[in-house]
């Protein structure tokens, strides 16, 4: 059969064109209604746009949302161009839906046709992105009462306007003491704080700043008093002294490190490491309160010196102008320790033993004498007599050991005078003065008369006082026939007489001399003034 369009038969094509009838009759008799999925929102929020108060006064005006297939709109394009508020807020990104809305998935949240009493938006809060508008529903899955939860349920007014207060009736029922101390702490405005997730809720993670010990009682507002911004919680200041400034028994005078000596498990029973100040406790030091050097709780400014605690237990009355410690241990106060050669007198010998107090009696020690004479003045069995260096004669070991040089004085000792007892001399203990000459010990000889009147030294020796040697002026030379022999041989009697008859007989100097008128035995030198000196 010949077909008159080519595809279709002439039945088919008869078909066609009563069916475009019936349709074209069915939608002027309907106003459309046959391609109507269902009736349109007659719930109005807000003022007309356009005139239009609900999509349901535009049920005969389908092609004010749908655009004709030619047209080359789109659906969200006739939404926006009634919706111009909506169409401000995509362009600009501000307000809800320039949060995360585009221009081109209004249905996404928005559908129509669901009848006359239906909202023109999804209530389904598990399907809307609320992430997006800064605060997830993650946390708010189910009612306390039961059941999930609707836009409505938080956004009774507009699902485009919030107010904080409606979270209260939720949480106060859940928990009212607590939610009416949380309100008064930090106040109602919620989302300053909560994003949905609880980031700021029970399960918080406190971790910048670890709660132990005494901080993990006390409610956030000890705290964080007057915060009521998630900014304002987070410059809450972190140092002790933003808390505890009250509690401070310093004063400030210790710094605001109070980490250093003090813990969180307690205020009290701080606890220093004294080696990190400039006084380590060391000996007694350590088991002393800490009272006893930091009276009145004063922690700065305390001295360093042992004076400064010890000036009452200083038994030399503030004599010694260096520190105590030149002496003092810290192990005991009575634990002394003392080079007594920084002194300039070092104790040597005899000095080693005796105890402080038998050369500073009474306490006294600066002034001390350090001569000799200055403690043994009382020992001086000479009186004075050689002055007041007794270290000449004297030595430390003890008193009583002495040497004495005299060949250091003015009459050194030879010969025999060197095992005469000092007494033979120094009768009396008398030794400055003593005469130096022989005769001071030695009495004359009657013997010696007045011609010899020089000194004893002329003929005596200190080896002996006898036998004498002469080697002075006299008429005889002492090699004449006497040579060798006494001074008696010629001087019998006397040294102030002589004869010479002793060795040559009178016969024979009578005879020999009988010319000479006058003779006497005793006037030979006057014609022998020198005799021959024999061969």
């Amino acid at each position: 059969m010949r077909r008159p369009l080519g595809c279709m038969t002439f039945s088919a094509l008869v078909t066609t064109i009563l069916v475009v009838i019936a349709i074209a009759a069915a939608a002027a008799t309907t106003g459309n209604g046959i391609f109507s999925p269902g009736s349109l929102s007659g719930v109005a929020r807000g003022g007309p746009i356009e005139g239009v108060r609900s999509h349901a006064e535009l049920a005969s005006r389908c092609d004010v949302c749908h655009a004709t297939a030619f047209s080359g709109d789109r659906m969200a394009d006739r939404c926006l161009a009634c919706h111009t508020q909506v169409q401000q807020e995509i362009s600009s990104g501000g307000g809800l839906h320039g949060r995360f809305a585009a221009a081109d998935d209004c249905r996404g949240c928005h559908t129509d046709h669901r009848g006359v009493t239906a909202s023109l938006t999804l209530a389904n809060p598990s399907a809307f992105p609320h992430d997006r508008v800064g605060y997830a529903l993650r946390a708010h899955p189910l009612r306390a009462e039961g059941g999930s939860f609707g836009c409505l349920d938080c956004h009774p007014g507009s699902p485009t306007s919030f107010a904080p207060p409606v979270c209260l009736p939720c949480h106060e029922a859940r928990d009212h003491p607590y939610m009416a101390q949380h309100v008064e702490t930090l106040g109602s405005a919620c989302l300053n704080c909560h994003d949905g997730i609880d980031s700021y809720g029970a399960s918080f993670d406190h971790a910048t700043y670890p709660l132990t010990g005494g901080h993990e009682e006390p409610l956030c507002g000890a705290c964080h008093q007057g915060a009521t911004t998630l900014l304002a919680l987070r410059a809450t200041e972190t140092e002790c002294v933003a808390c505890h400034t009250p509690d401070d028994v310093h004063d400030g005078r210790l710094g605001n490190a109070c980490g250093e000596c003090h813990t969180p498990a307690t205020w009290a029973n701080a606890s220093i490491d004294h080696d990190r100040t400039r006084f380590p406790l060391v000996g007694r030091h350590v088991g002393a309160l800490c009272e006893s050097c930091h009276v009145d709780r004063h922690w700065t400014g305390i001295g360093l010196t042992c004076r400064g605690c010890h000036a009452a237990d200083d038994p030399h009355a503030g004599q010694f102008a260096g520190d105590c410690a030149r002496c003092h241990a810290a192990a005991g106060w009575g634990d002394v320790t003392f080079d007594h050669a920084q002194t300039g007198f070092a104790l040597r010998g005899g000095h080693a033993s005796p105890a402080c107090a038998a050369c500073h009696p009474n306490g006294r020690y600066v002034g001390t004498p350090t001569s000799c004479i200055g403690c043994h003045a009382g020992d001086d069995s000479h009186r004075g007599a050689f002055g007041r260096n007794c270290a000449a004669c004297h030595k430390v070991t003890r008193w009583e050991d002495w040497t004495f040089d005299h060949a250091r004085s003015s009459f050194p000792l030879t010969g025999a005078h060197r095992g005469v007892s000092c007494q033979r001399c120094h009768g009396g203990g008398t030794y400055q003065g003593t005469p130096s000459t022989c005769s001071a010990c030695h009495a004359r000889p009657a013997s010696h008369g007045t011609v010899l009147s020089g000194g004893c030294g002329s003929c005596h020796s200190t080896k002996a006082w006898t036998p004498a040697s002469f080697d002075g002026p006299h008429p005889f030379p002492m090699t004449h026939g006497g040579a060798g022999g006494s001074c008696a041989k010629c001087h019998p009697s006397s040294l102030t007489s002589y004869s010479c008859t002793r060795c040559h007989s009178r016969a024979d100097m009578t005879e020999h001399h009988k010319e000479v008128s006058g003779f006497s035995m005793t006037t030979c030198v006057k014609c022998h003034p020198k005799p021959k000196q024999e061969d």
